[in-house]
């Protein structure tokens, strides 16, 4: 029994509408842009590990590092660039682009 084989090679062309290709980009001035960081993953990685309800009982009290100064707490809730602590009876609200570094015990947090 013979069998023969045939391999087709597609040639479909297809053309984008100009319309759909052209962007608009607008530039805001320099008094409209917000000056945040951006957030580092590596540390977005440590608060949303922290966040988790095991993490939150074992790991406390955590150390944030924010522009220079040091705020102790545990942390209570992570909302997309906000993490909220509660850092001596008091619910504070951090920026995480902010966040130099999450200490625990004097050390440098590492998730692995």
């Amino acid at each position: 029994m013979k069998r023969i084989v045939v391999e087709e090679e597609s040639t479909s062309v297809f053309v984008l509408n100009e319309e759909s290709v052209k962007e608009t980009i607008e530039i805001a001035s320099s008094s409209q842009v917000e000056q945040s960081k951006v957030v580092d993953p590596i540390i977005l990685g440590k608060i949303l590990y922290l966040s988790g309800p095991f993490q939150r009982a074992a790991y406390k009290p955590l150390q944030f590092l924010v522009d220079g100064k040091s705020v102790k707490g545990t942390i209570q809730r992570v909302e997309d660039d906000l993490l909220w602590i509660d850092a001596d009876d008091e619910v504070t609200k951090l920026e995480i682009g902010k966040i130099d570094d999450v200490l625990w015990r004097g050390q440098s947090f590492e998730t692995e």
